[in-house]
Formats: structure tokens, sequence, C-alpha cells
């Protein structure tokens, strides 16, 4: 459900491990531009001499696009990947319910919203999955598979298999705000974001993220995901948490966020316009960061910048597997390297703690803490194993 980028990679993964797929948007025009995105795929692979323009032909029979609901009838599983709204996902909920079989799975490509929470939209919500991709889905090796509260373990078993059937790596995790991939990459950009509020060159931001490993600076990446993306996560995020009657936790990195998109109107990648500036394949750092944020006359050291960018993440993913979201060390460790791209040199985010010792991580993350603000103070887990000498392991 839903031919964007998401939609039209799925479509494309599925139909290339031979499932026959219904791909449905809103408009035939919408549909058929996500079908298109298949063949561009195949025809790059054709002219590379990779391919045959009879499989191209056989995988994109496998694909149909529709916009009637009435097409879903008969699908094993059906996987939503629309905007990332409460309402407008609820919607495809009900619509697709009215005809798929009762023991079918329906599936959210959220990336942030609890799944306890979308499934309440549904009759069947020990039927209802979190299929959480990356983009673009058909270069990105994994699948967050995320457990709802009412998911039974047939749902499950049956999300998993078809994980492995397109050939990508599966972790499964338990249902918290953001889930695992998406709460850890986001403490990376908006570390990035509040060190450009700060006064630090965005230049020296983004050749950090680089020297530590990262396979794209956080500024660059940001854009890549879209600046209106981002406002519209933590206003929902706002919205849920409000109504739960609790405090939404403010990042200095949200005021640039707000400033440079909301006020600005700068998107990101996708309108040519964002932190960066875009020309055809080209992209310069946006001159006006520079005007509203001047860098401060001095300057961090690259190894404090990369120390901050290094630290939020590993110590974001030690708070996750202490909550039991991530249900094992060798997931949380292959989720941040295949999910996000945490620098693979360094083994996984958790690794990174094991390499440098509980230790000396407490130290340096407490250091952090007192210059930069309470969201650098290790996790109560990786304290106790400072104390302990102990380190993140998974029992036999």
């Amino acid at each position: 459900l839903g031919a964007g980028m998401m939609g039209a990679g799925i479509a494309y993964v599925s139909a290339k491990a031979g499932i026959d797929v219904v791909l449905l948007d809103t408009t035939q025009e919408n549909a058929d531009k996500g079908k298109a995105y298949s063949q561009s795929i195949l025809d790059k692979a054709i002219s590379r001499g990779r391919s045959t323009a009879e499989k191209r032909d056989a995988l994109l029979a496998r694909i149909q696009t529709t916009t009637s609901y009435e097409d879903l009838r008969g699908c094993d599983l059906v996987i939503e990947a629309v905007f990332e709204d409460r309402d407008i996902k609820a919607a495809c909920t009900q619509k697709t319910e009215a005809v798929i079989a009762a023991d079918a799975v329906f599936a959210s490509n959220t990336s942030t919203l609890p799944i306890t929470g979308l499934a309440k939209a549904s009759v069947r919500p020990a039927n209802f999955i979190g299929l959480h991709f990356f983009s673009p889905v058909d270069k990105m090796p994994l699948v967050e598979i995320i457990v709802g509260a009412e998911t039974s373990d047939e749902t499950l078993a049956r999300g998993f298999d078809y994980v492995l059937q397109i050939g990508k790596t599966p972790i499964v995790v338990n249902d918290k705000r953001g889930f695992y991939t998406s709460r850890v990459f986001a403490t990376y950009v908006m570390e990035g974001l509040a060190m450009v509020a700060e006064g630090v060159h965005p230049r020296s931001v983004e050749v950090a993220g680089l020297k530590a490993g990262m396979p794209m600076p956080p500024l660059a990446l940001q854009d890549e995901v879209s600046l209106s993306l981002s406002l519209h996560i933590s206003a929902q995020t706002r919205k849920d948490l409000a109504a739960e009657g609790i405090a939404y936790p403010a990042h200095p990195g949200e005021a640039v966020l707000q400033e440079v998109c909301g006020v600005r109107g700068r998107v990101g990648k996708k309108s040519g316009q964002g932190l960066y500036d875009y020309q055809g394949k080209d992209k310069t750092l946006w001159p006006g960061l520079l005007e509203i944020y001047p860098p401060k006359a001095e300057q961090p050291s690259q190894q404090d910048i990369i120390d901050r960018l290094m630290f939020i993440q590993a110590n974001e993913a030690a708070r996750c597997y202490e909550e039991n979201v991530v249900r094992s060390v060798a997931d949380t460790n292959i989720g941040s390297i295949f999910g996000w791209g945490f620098a693979p040199h360094q083994g996984g985010a958790l690794q990174f703690i094991n390499a440098m010792g509980a230790q000396a991580f407490v130290t340096r993350s407490r250091e952090l803490a007192q210059r930069h603000g309470a969201r650098f103070e290790p996790a109560a887990i990786v304290v106790k194993m400072a104390q302990e000498g102990g380190r993140f392991e998974d029992v036999a």
C-alpha cells in the first residue's frame, strides 16, 4: 500500500523473490510510477549485462498496479508503506481488512509509530506486525520486525519467513516509540544539527561524521531523510506524548529543523534545497547556515566532534538493549551496521563500548554530559558494567 520510494522498493524485492505483488496507490498514475521504479532498476541491470529483457519482463509481470482495495483479496501479506500519519494508516488498515482473509497478515512499514497503537485500528491485532524497511529497499540488507503487544507468535514467524524469502536480514524488536534503528539513527543526525546551532562549523561536523566511519555525514543524511519528515515525526510524537500526559523531551537540534524547514521552507534533497543546495548530482552546504548560525571563533577539535557523534549513538543503543527493545547483543550490533550504517569497522554500537571498555566509556560520557547536556549521561547498564567489569555479550 503506497507506491512511493518505500512501497515501490518493497514491490521490487518481493517480485524479485518470485512473489506476486499488488501495488496500490490513490491514483493509477502513482501506482504505475511505483512499478516504473522496478523497470528502471532492471533496465540498468540489462545495460550492464547483468540481466535480460526476458527476466525483466517476467519480474514486471508479477507486479499488478491498482487503486482498488478489492484487488487485495487473496493476499497473504499486506505491507502498508504510506505517509507517517496515524489517521492515514488507520484508514488503510480498515479498508484492507474489509477484503483480506481472516488469517492474512497486515504489516506496517512505520519507522517510529508504535505498532500496538497502530493495531488499535485493526479488528485482528494478533495478525498485525511491523516490518520496517530501509531506503533504498533494493540495496539495504536489514528489515526490523516489530512485535506489538497482541502480535501472535504465528504472525511473527510468518513475518520472519517473508523477510528471509526476499533475501534480507531480520532483527526482531519489541514495541517502543522509534523502535531501535530509527531511535538511535535520530541521535546521530540531531547531534549534528545541535552542533551547528552551537556555532560549530557545518563543514567540521560533516568531515567528523565521515572520519568516524559513518557512510554519510549527519547533515547530508538529514537532507536525504528530509527535514519535513523529521519535523512531522516530532510533531506527531509531541501529540502522542501529550495524550499520554508525558512531557516531550525537546532536543537542541530541533530548533535548526524548525528554522531551516519550518521558517525558510528548505525541505531537503527531494526539493533541491535543504542543509545543502543541489545542482544535478552536485551538492554544496547551504551558505545560509553560516549566516543563521555563525561559527564560533574557537572551534572544537575534530576528536571532540567525532566523540559526540559516536557516543550519543552507542549510548542510545545500550539504552535500547537495557529496555529490552532489542532482544540480543548480536541483533543490536547487526541492526546498527545494516540499519543505519553505524561505523562498520567498529563491529556495531555495543561492540564500540566493549572495545573501549565500559569504564572508559562511562568516564568520557560523563565529560560530554557535563559539557553538552544530560543526553550524554551513560546508560545505567553501562555504569553497572563499569562497576562490575562486565561487557555486552549474549549468553549461549
